[in-house]
């Protein structure tokens, strides 16, 4: 129960920095009717409303006892496990830092696409040929999407030889 709340409370103080975040983009040159700055504030503003109300729902809920209750309530056969895997979630926070840290080099695409099989390959590598496909379409099929749909400029990096 204690770990819920703290939980609620941090990704609440999360949404508030990336909110904040999202109001020193700057502007591009060229104004264009959406800017740079609008999905990241819409995210924002989502990821705080959500998290507000994982708080409240956290404040309100009444402390239960046992873990056998809760286990019953969700219909687990067993008893809830306090097991984290700090090793994984150390490697995918590492992956995200290295993320953002290439994203400007190597471009949206190609950073996006090493990031999700990096990803795969940490979580679960069981059906590897699937989520390769789905990273080259989600990956490149994003970038399409911003750059032409949106005219919203993502970083090519190193496959510009590609957009001439």
């Amino acid at each position: 129960m204690k770990a819920q709340r703290i939980a609620s409370l941090t990704f609440t103080a999360l949404a508030i920095a990336y909110l904040a975040g999202a109001f020193f983009i700057k502007e591009p040159p060229l104004r264009q009717q959406l800017g740079p700055d609008a999905f990241p504030k819409t995210i924002g503003v989502m990821m705080l409303v959500l998290s507000l109300l994982y708080v409240r729902i956290e404040f309100q809920r009444q402390p239960v006892k046992e873990d056998d209750e809760r286990a019953a309530i969700i219909g687990a056969e067993e008893k809830l496990s306090d097991y984290v895997d700090y090793k994984t979630i150390g490697i995918m926070l590492a992956l995200m830092l290295g993320y953002g840290l290439a994203f400007e080099s190597l471009g949206y695409p190609l950073a996006t696409f090493l990031m999700f099989m990096a990803g795969i390959y940490v979580l679960d590598l069981k059906h590897w040929k699937r989520d390769l496909i789905i990273a080259i379409i989600a990956s490149f099929g994003i970038y399409f999407l911003f750059r032409y749909a949106l005219r919203v400029n993502l970083p090519i990096g190193v496959l510009k030889f590609l957009f001439r």
